[in-house]
């Protein structure tokens, strides 16, 4: 799979910290797809890619992002 190239449909999940939970998937043997991206005024957003080739997105609430 190409960087930013998402052509299915994904699950995301609500995260406190993308920082933690991309090097929780990393530590698990899996890797971050597309890094941390700000929604500004909603958060930020990032996809990563479990060992089995499963994409699951990661989604931190900050009404301050930029």
């Amino acid at each position: 799979m190409k960087k930013g190239n998402v052509t299915s449909t994904t699950n995301t999940i609500g995260v406190e910290s993308i920082e933690k939970a991309v090097a929780a998937v990393a530590s698990a043997g899996g890797k971050e797809i597309m890094p941390k991206t700000p929604i500004p005024t909603v958060g930020y957003f990032a996809y990563c890619q479990d060992t089995e080739g499963n994409l699951l997105g990661l989604m931190q609430s900050d009404p301050n992002a930029k």
